[in-house]
């Protein structure tokens, strides 16, 4: 506990402090970072098992994407906050690699700890360690595989890696292979835009009933009044349909702060529906003036409005989102408009067609483009409503490694052979580094191993014997030998079609090790309360500004600026 005087008054302030140091703080962080690390290693690769993540108000969650686990974890150490952030940086920047980066981090951290008990100073473990992340990131390119953006097969080989094993192989392959088809659909050579994508899960049906729309699929299921209630026959089918967007409520405005009219006696009542159906008939003839097929309305439209529309056949849909709503204006050209009065011929845009259709018990509407493939639509079906939800998370890491792919142009064999590679050229590499710091690039290179060994364990094979078999093959120059976790063998894994982006692994190494060193860099924890008096709000006004002291950390006691 310290007490000093507020400047300016003779007000004392406490601040009661608890203060780790040196040794202890930093194995603290290490043992907190491992026990995260090993929470999440298991579920790596196809054969990795589940974990159970109950919430606090009782929901259930089993899954085995490392993303998700850390996401919905109730971390309270802060230790453990800085690896889940790693973690989610390599997940935000290319969703995919999480368990790995953090699974790298607990081997990091691992082989540190015994480089200090054998006297290494923290600071020649991370210089080691940046030396070694260097050469591998260099030499992990040279071992890359270079891919044709044009090859479809070759692109679902990559995101069919990337799902495997959270669905059985014939789903697995199913779903790559429908992400493929809507990638390379709006692909523009190795670019791809995916907001030209829309994904939509639908419960009902089977995973195989799950197709690609060439066009954009609005789900207007959640209208609160639909067609069929006024009676009225609609087309399916609009053929060079037109299109209005409205931000606005369509019905019959009431005056500002009336929240209620009064009526006194019958002529009133009269004049009123007199004047609400002038409003509902000009806006109705408004929009048919127009020649509009199809009005999107991102608010309520009055139910008699509805009607009348109908009646001219033309498709009202209200309550469209936001989102939709770009989309599409973008698809079609139209002009989103505050009300139908600012409504003009030039606002209105067009579709070559729009078919209504229903899909289980969800209605849609597809409207096509005029340069086909421009924009597609996934509809992800699912016997339950987590399983169509599931489906749409699994075609969202199937699109991120097979777009890293088309970008990249350039993939690595996975099953651990691209980090057994590069741990034995950083075996060599180790003794042209001189002094302590080659320990460091040895341990790297150990480190490194920890992917290849967790796979072979998920695999039920002997994590030794498999080490030690895959250090063979790489003695030998077969770079691509890795894990096959499907027959428990070791196996050319670029002949077994079992790839991933240069980008995941380029991420993951880097990530995992600026959350290592991250970590080893801290020799001191400070948690610090203030209590007592008024101070100001809290803000410290005795210290000196613009020179040095702590900086601002985001509200976490631990994080000490440099």
């Amino acid at each position: 506990m310290t007490q000093r005087r507020t400047p300016g008054s003779n007000l004392w302030v406490t601040h009661e402090v608890d203060r780790s140091e040196g040794a202890t703080a930093r194995a603290a962080n290490i043992a907190a970072a491992k026990s995260l690390a090993e929470a999440v290693r298991t579920t790596l690769g196809p054969n990795g098992m589940d974990k159970m993540v109950v919430g606090s108000d009782g929901t259930v969650v089993v899954t085995n994407d490392g993303a998700s686990i850390l996401e919905r974890m109730d971390l309270d150490d802060p230790t453990a906050k800085m690896l889940a952030e790693a973690a989610r940086s390599q997940n935000g920047t290319v969703g995919d690699g999480t368990t790995t980066t953090v699974t790298l981090v607990g081997a990091l951290l691992e082989s540190a700890e015994n480089l200090l008990e054998e006297g290494l100073h923290p600071t020649t473990i991370i210089e080691g360690y940046r030396r070694a992340a260097e050469e591998a990131l260099d030499q992990l390119r040279k071992v890359s595989i270079d891919v044709d953006p044009t090859d479809e097969a070759e692109l679902r080989r990559v995101a069919e890696t990337a799902v495997t094993g959270k669905w059985d192989d014939e789903s697995a392959r199913y779903l790559s292979s429908l992400a493929v088809s809507a990638l390379t659909d709006v692909a523009e050579g190795d670019s791809v835009d995916v907001r030209n994508i829309t994904l939509q899960s639908i419960p009902g049906g089977s995973l195989r009933d799950s197709e690609v729309l060439d066009g954009l699929s609005i789900d207007i299921g959640s209208s609160s009044t639909t067609i069929e209630a006024f009676d009225v026959h609609l087309p399916d089918t609009y053929e060079s349909a037109s299109v209005a967007l409205l931000d606005t409520e369509l019905t019959v405005d009431s005056a500002d702060a009336v929240s209620h009219t009064s009526v006194s006696d019958a002529a009133q009542l009269r004049d009123l529906q007199s004047y609400e159906e002038s409003v509902r008939v000009e806006a109705v003839q408004q929009l048919s003036e127009l020649g509009v097929d199809v009005v999107f309305c991102q608010k309520s439209i009055d139910d008699e409005i509805r009607m009348r529309l109908a009646r001219e056949g033309i498709l009202s849909i209200e309550r469209t989102r936001q989102d939709e709503m770009h989309k599409v204006a973008s698809v079609t050209g139209a002009v989103l408009e505050r009300n139908v009065d600012d409504l003009a011929l030039t606002d209105i845009g067009q579709a070559p067609r729009i078919d209504r259709r229903s899909v289980g018990t969800t209605d849609l509407v597809v409207i096509s483009t005029d340069v086909p493939g421009s924009h597609v639509s996934l509809l992800l079906r699912g016997g339950t409503e987590h399983v169509a939800e599931e489906t749409k998370r699994v075609i969202k890491d199937c699109f991120s490694v097979a777009q890293l792919a088309l970008q990249d142009k350039a993939v690595v064999p996975g099953g651990g052979a691209s980090e057994m590679a590069l741990a034995h050229h950083l075996d060599t590499f180790a003794s042209q580094v001189g002094g302590r710091s080659q320990l460091a690039v040895e341990s790297f290179a150990e480190a490194l191993e920890a992917i290849p060994r967790t796979l072979a364990t998920s695999a039920g094979l002997d994590a030794i014997d498999t080490l030690a078999e895959l250090r063979t093959h790489q003695h030998r120059g077969e770079t691509t030998a890795g894990v096959d976790v499907v027959n428990g063998t070791v196996a050319d894994m670029r002949a077994e079609a079992v790839l991933e982006p240069l980008a995941v692994k380029h991420y993951a190494l880097t990530n995992a090790l600026e959350g290592a060193t991250m970590i080893l860099r801290v020799d001191d924890i400070i948690a610090a309360e203030q209590t007592g008096g008024d101070h100001d709000h809290g803000h410290d006004h005795d210290h000196d500004h613009g020179h040095g002291g702590l900086q601002d950390t985001g509200g976490y006691p631990w994080a000490v600026g440099h």
